[in-house]
């Protein structure tokens, strides 16, 4: 074998597949509008009549405003150990303990430099983790972030586990790769073989939809009852596995201004006051109802 200076070819493989499907999608205009004619003077006897769950699946109609509620605007304004000018630095690590945290909270709230700060009546879900020990502020944060992820929490949970395993990382020297490295396989979808299978891919559907006309309408009715049934029974298990929650924090409600939920924040009675804290305000104009039903 020898290297050799090649000009840029259509492949043939690519151009064998268009020329077959444009061989019965040219004809999908003439036909479809020959079937339209047809389906035009059969107007009267399409009236059918209506599903019995029908008028009742109408009452419920609702339920998409109530689920749009419940997501929320806001913002999220959080502290922990690990934050320039927050925690405290010493040899041995950082801290925060929860006395610190929620003045430093407090005084956010009353931060009228910053242009970000919300104004006008708030609703606050106040929110925090408070351990002794560093290993088991990690692992309250593992368990909590798996099914309540806060970024901001995330960060915290993977730099907390991370500290916990220094002693151990720093000794182990991994072997260096030899350049260049190998990237991870992935579809090779560069220009222009990424249009043509968008492309190309669209002629295709067109063939596949037609030669879904070997099943009568009623095998696809059959069909796509028992495709809901399965899909419907699907999302159902996946609701009832995010239920599946696990970890606990201490949280507390609150509503007013920001001066209001600053002065709510400091007054409130601290649970404990151990040195690694992690703390947020979940604050929007909107009741934050899943929230506050989630974490209080």
């Amino acid at each position: 074998m020898s290297w050799q200076q090649s000009p840029l070819t259509w492949p043939s493989s690519a151009q064998a597949i268009q020329s077959s499907s444009e061989g019965v999608t040219t004809q999908v205009a003439g036909v479809i509008n020959q079937a339209a004619g047809r389906l035009t003077s059969m107007t009267s006897d399409a009236a059918f009549s209506r599903n019995e769950l029908s008028a009742e699946a109408e009452g419920f109609l609702h339920l998409r405003d109530e689920l749009n509620q419940l997501l929320n605007q806001g913002t999220v304004l959080t502290v922990s150990p690990y934050q320039y000018g927050v925690g405290e630095k010493v040899e041995l690590g950082r801290y925060l303990n929860a006395n610190t945290a929620i003045k430093t909270l407090a005084a956010k709230l009353r931060d009228n430099a910053d242009k970000h700060r919300p104004t006008g009546n708030l609703y606050c879900v106040a929110i925090m983790v408070n351990q002794s020990q560093l290993a088991t502020f990690a692992s309250v944060l593992n368990e909590l972030t798996s099914v309540f992820c806060l970024p901001d929490w995330g960060q915290v949970a993977r730099q907390a586990t991370a500290l916990t395993t220094n002693e151990t990382d720093k000794r182990f020297q991994p072997v260096a790769i030899v350049q260049p490295r190998f990237k991870p396989t992935s579809n090779m979808n560069g220009a222009p073989v990424r249009e043509l299978m968008k492309l190309q891919g669209a002629e295709l559907a067109t063939l596949e939809s037609l030669c879904d006309d070997k099943s009568n309408v009623i095998e696809k009715l059959q069909a796509l009852a028992v495709k809901r049934k399965a899909k419907l029974n699907q999302i159902s298990i996946k609701i009832n596995v995010l239920k599946n929650l696990k970890g606990s924090v201490w949280a507390m409600p609150l509503h007013g201004s920001t001066e209001a939920i600053a002065t709510k924040l400091t007054q409130a009675e601290l649970p404990s006051d151990h040195q690694y804290t992690v703390a947020s305000l979940l604050l929007s104009h909107e009741p934050l109802t899943f929230f506050q039903e989630l974490l209080c």
